[in-house]
Parts: structure tokens; C-alpha cells; sequence
């Protein structure tokens, strides 16, 4: 007989601008509407600002644009996902701006179907699934925190 996983993780998938994020939903601090976001000068084309969260100052970055490399237009972001940091560093929590609701989903690993052109994948990627119709980013959370880190 197979040997099949039944566990189930909680995840979030957030919409962004053209594409939705896939993280695990105990990453996920807080999703709050659209705050104004003090804009940051001197920094990068993905840094979006920063916002006063629990009495300190989370970075707000766009992954769209740090995966593709363009400049970020945040005026239809609607919510704000505040996401706690995985590594043990100078950053406790970041923001990614949302597009709508994120939606609480529980995944096994027979449902994720990896997408097979990946060849170019950012650095910033793990890599990119099939959640229904739908394509997620998950990320390299790692590397993202550390340009956070490196920037901010």
C-alpha cells in the first residue's frame, strides 16, 4: 500500500498585484487594512516605506518587485500583511502590501503541483505551485529577510 501523507498545513495564500503568495499561515503577524506607510528615501525601487507597527518600524517591500525586478505601484494595495521574520535577526517583522483578502487554505503535499518552467526563478523564490487554478509564489524567505536587513 502507499504511503500517503494526510497532515495538513494552514497556509495563506495573499493576493498580490498579479500574483499570489503561498506562506505558511504562522508567519502571518497581523492583516490590517491599508495604514499610510511613511515613505523611505534612499532605498531600493521594491521598498514601498515604513510603518510604526507594535511600537517599532517594519520595512513595507513588494515581492513582485523584487522577484521581477520592476517598479512597484502600490495604489490599488487594499490590506497590509504583516509577516513575522523567520531568522533570529535585526528584523522582528516586515510588510507586504495585499491586493485583497488573503484566504486560509490547508494544504498536503499531494496538493501542490510544482510549476515545471521554473528555469529562471528568481533568488527570491523557492519556487512557483499550482493552488487550484491559481499560481502561487512561495518564497525564499531566508534571502528576502536578508535584503530586508541589508537595506533597512
Amino acid at each position: 500500500m502507499a504511503n500517503l501523507t494526510t497532515d495538513f498545513i494552514p497556509c495563506m495564500l495573499i493576493p498580490l498585484q498579479q500574483h499570489y503568495l503561498l506562506l505558511p499561515n504562522s508567519t502571518i503577524a497581523e492583516v490590517i487594512p491599508m495604514p499610510r506607510i511613511s515613505p523611505a528615501d534612499n532605498k531600493p525601487d521594491y521598498w514601498v516605506g515604513q510603518y510604526a507597527w507594535q511600537n517599532q518600524q517594519v520595512a513595507i517591500i513588494d515581492l513582485e518587485s523584487i522577484i521581477e525586478q520592476k517598479p512597484y505601484h502600490h495604489d490599488q494595495a487594499n490590506k497590509l500583511c504583516v509577516l513575522y521574520s523567520i531568522n533570529d535577526n535585526q528584523l522582528p517583522a516586515y510588510g507586504l502590501p495585499c491586493h485583497g483578502a488573503p484566504q486560509l487554505i490547508h494544504l498536503n503535499e499531494s496538493a501542490l503541483r510544482l510549476v515545471q518552467d521554473d528555469n529562471d526563478l528568481s533568488p527570491y523564490l523557492h519556487c512557483r505551485t499550482h493552488i487550484g487554478n491559481k499560481i502561487a509564489f512561495i518564497p525564499n524567505l531566508d534571502k528576502l529577510e536578508e535584503i530586508i536587513v541589508q537595506h533597512f
